[in-house]
C-alpha cells in the first residue's frame, strides 16, 4: 500500500503538476498583459498572450513528459488549464464587462466570454494534442521523424507571427500607421523567437536531426498554419 501511494505522488508530480502550474501561470500572464497600458502591452501580448507564446509552454511542459500519453496531457492540460485561468479572470475580475448600473457581468458580455472559452477550449484540446505528440518525437523520435516533427512545431510557433505579416502587406488596406508597425514589429518578434526555439530544441536533442528536413517542414507548415489562423480570426471575430 505504501509502495502504490509512493508510484501515485510521483505519477502526480510528473505528469499533473507541471500542466497545472503552467496552465494557471500562463492564464494569469496573458489577463496581465492586457490590463497594462497599451505602450507595455505592446510588448507582454506577444510575450504571454499569443499563439507563440502558449504554443512554447504548452511544447516545454510536453517535452519533459516522460510518456506519450503524458505529453498529450501536459499539452491539453497546460493549454485548457490557461484558456479557463485567463476567461474566468476576465469574468470575475476584469472591468471590461461590467455594466455602469453595478458589479454584476451583464448577459452579452457572460456570453460573450462563453463562447470565445468554449472556443478556445476547443482549441486547446486540438493543439494541446499535437503539441504533445510534436513534443514527445522530437525528444525521442527517430532522425526523420523527430526532424519532421520540430518543423511542424515551428510552424505552429511561427504561424500566428506569418498570418500578420501576411495580413499587413497583402490584405490590410488602411493607413501604415504605429499600430500597424508595431503589430509588424510583434510579429518579427516572434518569428525570430520561434527560430530561437527551433535552435534550441537542436541542442537540447542528443540525437541529430535532418537540418534539410527540418526546413522544409517548417516552411510548409508555417504556410499552412498561418492560413489557420485566418481561419482562426475569422471565426474569432464572430464570437
Amino acid at each position: 500500500m505504501t509502495e502504490l501511494k509512493a508510484l501515485g505522488g510521483r505519477w502526480a508530480r510528473r505528469e499533473v503538476l507541471p500542466p497545472v502550474f503552467a496552465g494557471v501561470a500562463l492564464g494569469m500572464a496573458a489577463f496581465t498583459a492586457d490590463l497594462v497600458p497599451e505602450a507595455v502591452g505592446r510588448f507582454l501580448v506577444p510575450a504571454f498572450s499569443s499563439g507563440f507564446a502558449w504554443g512554447v509552454v504548452a511544447l516545454a511542459v510536453s517535452y519533459y513528459a516522460p510518456t506519450l500519453r503524458s505529453a498529450f496531457v501536459a499539452g491539453v492540460g497546460t493549454l485548457a488549464l490557461a484558456t479557463l485561468t485567463y476567461y474566468g479572470l476576465v469574468a470575475s475580475l476584469s472591468r471590461q464587462w461590467l455594466s455602469d448600473s453595478g458589479p454584476a457581468l451583464p448577459p452579452d458580455g457572460l456570453y460573450s466570454v462563453t463562447r470565445a472559452s468554449v472556443f478556445w477550449l476547443a482549441g486547446a484540446l486540438f493543439g494541446g494534442l499535437i503539441l504533445g505528440c510534436l513534443a514527445h518525437v522530437v525528444r525521442v523520435g527517430a532522425v526523420r521523424d523527430a526532424s519532421i516533427a520540430l518543423g511542424v512545431a515551428f510552424g505552429l510557433l511561427a504561424g500566428e507571427a506569418a498570418y500578420a505579416i501576411f495580413y499587413v502587406v497583402i490584405i490590410w488596406v488602411g493607413p501604415v500607421d504605429s499600430f500597424v508597425w508595431a503589430r509588424l514589429g510583434a510579429a518579427a518578434v516572434q518569428l525570430l523567437l520561434a527560430a530561437v526555439v527551433a535552435c534550441f530544441a537542436l541542442r537540447l536533442r542528443r540525437l541529430p536531426l535532418s537540418l534539410w528536413l527540418f526546413l522544409m517542414t517548417a516552411t510548409v507548415s508555417t504556410a499552412a498554419s498561418a492560413a489557420s489562423w485566418h481561419l482562426v480570426e475569422s471565426v474569432r471575430m464572430t464570437l
